[in-house]
């Protein structure tokens, strides 16, 4: 039996379902036609704007098999994407496999085939996925592509998704040939309670159960909605944990992911909907700057989030000074806890050098020439209130241990219970 549970989990919730099984609802399909219409106006950029879990990937892979098989489309993922790699990728896409590692070059090549393209037939469509978790040397690039026009007419139709509003990236990125097309916008909601018991009941019908309620009943559909805020990528991550945890079929309420023990962990990648009390309804935001301008901005939409030089880094900090991997963060629920990683010229955070500490609401960090705010830090809990007011406010070695100690406390609780049961 737990290996079938095993099974069904993989196939119907797993990161590598098939088209089969994927499920979409009003959002997604609303999403999908407005990209058509933005398509169908050259003048027109689209935004897909969504958290991590809103399925923004699902959605621009879908489109991209609905177009005409004779229009060139790159899809490419942007996260960290250097402006070479960016370049190379959308050759690749449009079938050119060029070799060249000089972005001059790169760029007169997309360019011209694009020009081509638009002579001959249509524009080329290019799709940018995650388009700000690029480097800023990318977007600038980015920006030069949006300019590229044959007759007065673009060359280029662009598709960008994010999990962060377009305007403060285009003013803080300086990406004015974007700006001066007509950006369109769409934000992606969640699922609603009866969208989210259609989607899980979905999914493992599609996997060959002929009635879905043996696996899921309502009543933990109705949970699962609760936990995941009706976001599809928290329902898959809630639904999974829900059949690793059962013994039988049906699944059970008690089956679902224990919230007590989650306060001990990293909170999720977004916020539950409707939860206004906890941290995770505000996701801590890093502001940063250089020499007092605006360049970015960082919402956190994962539990560690690196930060350094390289294009491997979640936050991209563009500065000689600053090392490849630089620093760590990591978000609790009642912690945002900084790591520096035994970088070449350190870390400080209100001008004191540190190699760890707690990060508190308009904290200033000090990476080089850069400074990243703090926003939203989550509210600190009396215990670690104590461990500020220690003399070795950070020693995370206790913080961990507390963190372990207070999970077998835990596990031990919900034993007892069951016995009692």
């Amino acid at each position: 039996m737990q290996a079938k549970l095993s099974w069904l989990g993989a196939q119907a919730f797993g990161a590598d379902v098939g088209d089969l099984v994927t499920m979409n609802y009003k959002s997604h399909r609303d999403a999908l036609l407005f990209l058509q219409s933005v398509l169908s106006d050259q003048k027109s950029i689209g935004f897909l704007r969504g958290p991590k879990v809103s399925g923004k990937s699902t959605i621009i892979s879908r489109l991209s098999r609905k177009l005409p098989g004779d229009v060139a489309i790159a899809l490419v993922d942007g996260t960290g994407m250097q402006p070479q790699e960016l370049l190379s990728r959308i050759l690749v896409e449009f079938g050119y496999d060029t070799g060249l590692d000089d972005v001059d070059e790169l760029l007169q090549m997309v360019e011209v085939f694009a020009v081509q393209q638009t002579r001959s037939n249509q524009a080329p469509i290019l799709i940018v996925d995650n388009v700000d978790l690029m480097c800023q040397s990318t977007l600038r690039i980015l920006n030069v592509l949006a300019e590229v026009t044959l007759q007065n007419r673009h060359a280029i139709r662009i598709i960008m998704t994010g999990c962060k509003r377009l305007g403060s990236l285009i003013k803080a990125r300086d990406m004015d040939n974007i700006s001066n097309r007509l950006v369109r916008n769409f934000v992606i909601g969640p699922l609603s309670p009866a969208e989210a018991l259609v989607y899980l009941h979905g999914r493992v019908a599609a996997c060959g159960v002929n009635s879905a309620e043996t696996v899921f009943p309502v009543d933990v559909c109705d949970r699962l909605y609760q936990q995941s805020g009706g976001w599809p990528g928290l329902l898959n991550q809630f639904a999974l944990q829900a059949i690793a945890r059962a013994r039988t079929f049906p699944l059970s309420v008690d089956d679902t992911y224990d919230q007590d023990d989650a306060r001990d962990d990293p909170v999720a990648d977004h916020p539950v909907q409707g939860d206004r009390k906890t941290s995770a309804s505000f996701p801590p935001r890093i502001l940063i700057t250089r020499d007092g301008d605006a360049i970015g901005e960082y919402t956190f939409n994962q539990k560690k989030v690196l930060v350094g030089r390289s294009g491997f880094a979640d936050v991209v900090i563009d500065d000689k000074l600053v090392s490849k991997l630089h620093a760590v963060m990591l978000l609790y629920s009642d912690a945002l806890v900084l790591f520096d990683l035994s970088s070449a010229n350190g870390t400080t955070v209100n001008s004191v050098r540190v190699k760890s500490t707690i990060l508190k609401e308009n904290d200033i960090i000090s990476l080089g020439n850069h400074r990243l705010k703090v926003r939203n830090a989550p509210a600190i809990s009396d215990e670690m209130a104590r461990l500020l007011e220690s003399n070795d406010t950070v020693e995370m070695k206790n913080l961990v241990e507390m963190r372990r100690l207070r999970k077998r406390r835990h596990a031990l609780v919900s034993a007892q219970r069951k016995k009692q049961g």
